[in-house]
C-alpha cells in the first residue's frame, strides 16, 4: 500500500502542522502547550512490522539500538507521530469536555478535534471497514496495513519460517519459539534497561543470533511478500475507499503547507 501513503517529508510536515495548530488553539484559551520536536525518522517505516533487525546494530547495541532508537522506530512506523502529552489541566479544552473555557467558546471536539479539521480540510465522516470502528480516517491505511500484517504473521508460511528460525536458534545455543519471546527475554526488556544503554555480552550474542537466523529463513523478506499479497486482497475489495483516504492524506499534506507557509510569513 506504499503507492496511497505520503512521502516521509510530507508525513513530517503534516505533523508539524498538526503541533503548531494545537499550540495556536490552546494558546487562544491561554493555556501553554507544548508538543514534541518533529523531525525525520532515520529508519524504515515498515521495519517494524517486517521484524527487521538491520537498524538495530545488534552488534554493538543487541536489542535496545542506540539512544533514541527506540523512540525513533516508532515513531517511523507511526509515520513520524510523536507522542504528546496533555497536562491534566489542559485536558478539558483539548478534548472539549467543556464548551467554554476563559470565557471563550471551545471548538466542538476540543482543539484536537479542530487541529484534525484544519488539516482534513472540514469534518470527515468516513468509515474505514475493519474491526475497529474507532480508526480515524487520516489513520485507515495504516490501521488496514497492521490488519493486513497481522493476517501474514498468522499465514501457515510464516508460521514455518517461525519454526525453523526456532530451529537455527537451538543450534547456536538458544531456547525460544519465535523472534518475539528472544526480544522480549526479561533479561533485556526496556523495562529493566533503557535503550541505549551499555547491552550484556548474552544479549548481544542472542541479538546477533536471531538477525542470522532471521537472514538464514528469509524471515523479512517472506513477510514482506505474504503482507503484499493481503494487502492486494484488501485493495480489490475497499478499493474505493483506499483510493479516499489517499486522497485525504494528500489534503492533509497540502493543507499542512499551507499552514507552515502561512506561519513563516507572521
Amino acid at each position: 500500500m506504499d503507492a496511497y501513503e505520503l512521502s516521509n517529508d510530507d508525513y513530517v510536515r503534516v505533523q508539524r502542522a498538526t503541533m503548531r495548530v494545537l499550540h495556536d488553539c490552546m494558546e487562544n484559551f491561554g493555556l501553554d502547550f507544548r508538543g514534541p520536536e518533529v523531525y525525520a525518522s532515520k529508519y524504515p517505516k515498515n521495519a517494524t512490522m517486517l521484524g527487521w533487525l538491520g537498524a538495530n546494530d545488534v552488534d554493538r547495541y543487541g536489542y535496545r539500538g542506540p539512544v533514541g532508537f527506540t523512540e525513533d522506530m516508532a515513531a517511523a512506523a507511526r509515520r513520524e507521530s510523536r507522542p504528546i502529552v496533555i497536562p491534566e489541566s489542559q485536558l478539558p479544552v483539548f478534548e472539549g469536555s467543556v464548551t467554554t473555557y476563559n470565557g471563550k467558546v471551545v471548538p466542538k471536539g476540543g482543539c484536537d478535534e479542530e487541529t484534525r479539521r484544519k488539516l482534513n480540510g472540514g469534518e470527515i465522516s468516513m468509515q474505514v471497514e475493519m474491526t475497529d470502528p474507532a480508526v480515524s480516517p487520516e489513520r485507515g491505511i495504516q490501521a488496514l496495513r497492521q490488519q493486513e500484517g497481522d493476517r501474514a504473521r498468522s499465514d501457515p508460511r510464516f508460521l514455518s519460517a517461525v519454526r525453523s528460525w526456532s530451529a537455527c536458534m537451538r543450534k547456536r545455543g538458544f531456547q525460544y519459539r519465535n523472534p518475539d519471546e528472544s526480544m522480549s527475554d526479561p533479561r533485556w526488556t526496556p523495562e529493566e534497561q533503557t535503550a541505549g544503554s551499555p547491552p550484556s555480552q548474552r544479549e548481544i550474542a542472542t541479538a546477533a543470533a536471531d538477525r542470522d537466523c532471521r537472514d538464514e529463513v528469509n524471515f523479512s523478506g517472506l513477510l514482506r511478500l505474504l503482507v503484499a499479497h493481503y494487502e492486494d486482497e484488501v485493495i480489490h475489495t475497499q478499493s474505493r475507499r483506499i483510493h479516499e483516504i489517499a486522497e485525504l492524506l494528500k489534503t492533509r499534506a497540502r493543507n499542512a503547507s499551507k499552514i507552515l507557509r502561512a506561519r513563516r510569513r507572521q
